[in-house]
């Protein structure tokens, strides 16, 4: 405290003469003179002010040690400086202020203080972080492949689909149809979800709930139904005088349907997280356990679904495609039947992808296609199954790690960038183009249980798969621009039948032919 100068003192930098010197050596409290060594003055000290150490020449004798506690009477108090009056709150009573022991005491609450302390963690922080171990990165072991000119040696015999007609007893109605998928508990989901929001003030700025039902909220999924396959330009023209719609009208008022359109929601909006599908991941994981509830076939494929969405408020879930009709859509990728049914699904969302799915560290280094598919078939119940996807998907780790962590046979097409060296022994597309259509190749890896096969029809097309291989070949029927005619292609019948009949869809030929004895039958 004897170091911090008084209001208005001479800076001890004197560069004077030697009677200035003198003349600083007088006392400050001379009236008539003011000295001033250099400019400028010392500025008024918060702690001079504070008036700790200002004592008469009387009382000199009687100066405390600076380590004697200065102890006040109950009727004087300190002035307060703004430092103080910030560390300890107005109204805040005298005689709960600490001893002030020494100038350490005024300053340690300031050297406590959240600023000092946070620089403090700050520096704790960034040496615990330089000294934590850094996590080791997983690094997939590569397979090694062995490929040759021979037989594949683990061929399984997988009988192709035939269809049954179904008996009248177990035929189901569409409405039986959709009640497996949206079950009871749906409905009051979203009942109760579209009646907290509605009836919450700070989430929609309603002042009352609009008190809906379950049969409300199956009127409103009918009537959006119906309205998908009778479309007109407005919905309200389904109520309006001129285009009025019974089966729409007659269900429910146009009010109250534009109320449940308003306030419709499937999840609270105070349970906020960071899930890409947060408003609707509720109602999407009841569908799924849905899916998983039915009755599984034996043979499955994967592939994508695409929802349109015009909308441009669902940020980087709204995907772009420009080759598909619906270019802006959501991306679903899915597991279905034979039968058409869908057994599991995975709505891409970027990182929350696989929000909820458990993946092994060698999984997730097999890329996005391979994961997509792990994901959906770890849910599969009955095993040996069969699964096919395109080249999207396929991958050569893919197919023997499902055949030997899971024991799924698949087959699938494949892109050359991904043949692991087979590449190099099979033909190039330009060589098989020139041999003519119906050009074939196989090349196996018996060590890894898979079978490439190289296939020129209009187009180079290449399979890989670890059950089936391209024996027996067959001659088949293809139509020739040149000839104007239809000529016989030899075809590696096995692997191309089985891949045909899961992933391209039933044949045109077969279609028409249905279509044409179903008209004549009606005639």
């Amino acid at each position: 405290m004897a170091l911090v100068p008084p209001e208005k003192a001479p800076s001890s930098d004197s560069s004077g003469s030697d009677d200035e010197n003198l003349l600083q050596k007088r006392n400050y409290d001379d009236d008539d003179v003011t000295y001033c060594s250099s400019d400028p003055q010392s500025y008024p000290s918060s702690l001079d002010r504070m008036n700790i150490l200002t004592y008469d020449d009387e009382d000199i004798e009687n100066i405390p040690s600076p380590h004697a506690p200065i102890v006040l009477s109950d009727e004087e108090t300190v002035p307060l400086s703004p430092v103080i009056n910030k560390m300890f709150p107005s109204g805040r009573p005298q005689e709960q202020l600490p001893l002030l022991n020494s100038v350490s005491s005024v300053l340690s609450p300031l050297i406590n203080s959240p600023a000092a302390t946070t620089r403090s963690k700050r520096k704790t922080n960034a040496v615990s972080r330089v000294v934590s171990k850094r996590v080791k990165k997983f690094v997939r072991k590569p397979l090694i492949f062995k490929w040759k000119r021979n037989k594949f040696q683990h061929s399984a015999i997988i009988e192709l689909p035939s269809y049954v007609p179904p008996v009248e007893a177990t035929v189901k109605s569409p409405l039986d149809y959709f009640n497996a998928f949206f079950s009871e508990n749906i409905f009051k989901l979203i009942t109760d979800n579209t009646n907290l929001y509605s009836g919450t003030f700070i989430q929609s700025g309603a002042a009352r709930s609009i008190n809906i039902t379950t049969d409300d909220i199956r009127d409103f999924i009918a009537i959006t139904l119906l309205m998908g396959v009778v479309q007109m330009p407005s919905y309200r023209d389904y109520w309006s005088n001129a285009l009025r719609y019974p089966l729409v009208a007659n269900i429910m008022t146009l009010k109250k349907y534009e109320k449940i359109r308003r306030y419709l929601h499937f999840v609270d909006n105070t349970d906020t997280n960071d899930d890409r599908y947060f408003k609707v991941r509720p109602i999407l994981e009841c569908v799924r356990n849905n899916c998983l509830q039915l009755v599984e076939e034996k043979k499955y494929s994967v592939d994508e679904m695409m929802v349109p969405y015009k909308g441009t408020r669902a940020g980087s879930r709204r995907q772009y495609l420009p080759k598909k009709l619906k270019k802006w859509d959501f991306k679903i990728f899915v597991r279905a039947g034979v039968s058409g049914l869908i057994y599991d699904f995975l709505p891409y969302g970027g990182e929350d992808t696989f929000r909820g799915r458990c993946l092994t560290e060698y999984e997730n280094s097999l890329g996005l296609g391979a994961k997509v598919v792990i994901a959906l078939c770890k849910t599969i119940k009955e095993k040996p199954s069969t699964v096919y996807f395109d080249n999207f998907f396929t991958s050569l780790e893919l197919i023997q790690h499902l055949r030997n962590e899971y024991g799924l046979f698949s087959l699938g097409t494949i892109k050359n960038n991904r043949l692991r060296g087979c590449q190099t022994i099979l033909s190039s597309d330009k060589v098989l183009a020139k041999k003519g259509r119906g050009a074939n190749q196989q090349i196996v890896c018996n060590a890894n249980k898979i079978a490439v096969v190289k296939w020129f029809d209009n187009k180079v097309v290449t399979l890989a798969s670890s059950y089936v291989d391209s024996h027996p070949k067959e001659k088949i029927k293809r139509y020739c621009k040149e000839t104007k005619s239809k000529v016989d292609v030899e075809c590696p019948q096995n692997i191309v039948k089985h891949y045909n009949a899961h992933m391209s869809g039933v044949d045109l030929s077969d279609m028409i032919s249905l279509y044409r004895s179903n008209f004549k039958t009606k005639r």
